[in-house]
């Protein structure tokens, strides 16, 4: 990721919020604006009041249906990835073909998640 600010807004949906605030730290140094979630009925509140770009989830939080979070940012079309300490095994059994990001991680190996992500073709920044 380059130093330069991006209008970018990335979510983190995370119930322990010393952990979001770890990955958060990196996102605001790289230019992202950063709203935390820290249950799947937020981050739905977060997506309905707002622009979203981007969204780092923890597996923990999400395992909803159908009108679950990771349905609703699929129909927005906000890439996600899961950052999780579940294995790769149980995430892609809910979610198949979900990108998933195992704890811990550097923030190098955040920033280069997210900028693979964000740079994805079907990827819709907004910007």
């Amino acid at each position: 990721m380059t130093d330069k600010p991006t209008s970018a807004t990335a979510m983190v949906v995370e119930t322990n919020y010393l952990i979001a605030s770890v990955i958060e730290a990196p996102l605001l140094q790289s230019g992202f604006a950063v709203v935390i979630a820290t249950s799947s009925e937020e981050a739905l509140q977060v997506l309905a009041a707002g622009q979203v770009h981007l969204a780092l989830i923890d597996f923990r939080v999400e395992h909803g249906g159908s009108d679950g979070l990771v349905a609703r940012l699929q129909q927005l079309g906000v890439p996600y990835i899961f950052c999780t300490a579940a294995s790769f095994e149980e995430v892609h059994e809910h979610f198949p073909n979900a990108r998933v990001m195992a704890k811990p991680f550097s923030d190098d190996d955040l920033l280069a998640a997210v900028a693979t992500m964000i740079s994805a073709p079907d990827a819709r920044l907004g910007n």
